[in-house]
């Protein structure tokens, strides 16, 4: 009962809009970005907005367990991210990201969406796009101090459900060996005359011979090359 329960659960959040959020390495940027650990929401009902910005403590913001619907916050521990920095949600089968008055900017694959202090207007993100929050401080070299680069995957709930391989024993393994079909010979079956083929063989290998005594005795030549060919042609050879 415990895992048709999970089975069954895990089938439900795999149809909600889910977005994860990974950290992005840019191999062009003169230091890395703040790391930090993937960070999964999965909306209940489809309608939530999912609120990020700096990390503070007074907020508690509660540790969601994987596989579970929540629309929870997601806070980072840096300085350039605002408090408030921007909002995803979904809105007729499309992921939307905006800017919400942030101090140091969102960046969508590299481009700022507003100027410092304002509110952009939603843009429509998609899967594998990059997100930029913040600006790296200058004078300080601590990762408090970076900003936030990552990775957006969207709707990928197929990917965390509950894997049943494990539950599920391969057919070839429940069959017994006595009920299994025989394998296939790669024989030739013995009533098939096979005499004419060697045959065939034997005559190409003593022509073979026959060329390389020529070139031998010979030194082939281009003049002497068609009469070693020509003494090579094969031989009507009565049958008895």
């Amino acid at each position: 009962m415990p895992r048709s329960r999970d089975n069954g659960a895990a089938a439900a959040s795999e149809n909600l809009p889910s977005i994860r959020f990974s950290s992005y390495y840019d191999a062009r940027a003169p230091r890395p970005s703040l790391s930090f650990l993937p960070v999964s929401r999965t909306l209940p009902t489809g309608s939530e907005v999912i609120k990020v910005g700096r990390y503070s403590e007074r907020d508690a913001q509660p540790q969601v367990p994987p596989n579970t619907p929540s629309a929870a916050p997601v806070g980072f521990k840096s300085k350039v991210v605002s408090r408030r920095h921007c909002e995803f949600w979904f809105e007729n089968g499309k992921w939307y990201i905006k800017d919400v008055k942030s101090s140091s900017g969102t960046f969508l694959n590299h481009i700022r969406l507003s100027p410092p202090g304002t509110e952009s207007k939603p843009y429509i993100v998609n899967d594998g796009d990059i997100i930029q929050l913040g600006i790296d401080f200058k004078g300080g070299e601590e990762m408090i101090f970076r900003c936030v680069k990552m990775r957006l995957e969207l709707n990928r709930g197929w990917q965390s459900k509950l894997n049943n391989f494990k539950y599920v024993r391969p057919t070839s393994l429940s069959t017994p060996l006595q009920q299994r079909p025989a394998p296939r010979s790669r024989h030739l079956p013995s009533n098939m005359a096979i005499a004419p083929f060697n045959f065939v063989f034997e005559a190409y290998k003593s022509n073979l011979l026959v060329l390389m005594i020529a070139c031998l005795r010979t030194n082939v030549s281009e003049t002497s090359l068609p009469m070693a060919l020509a003494a090579t042609r094969p031989r009507t050879v009565p049958f008895a």
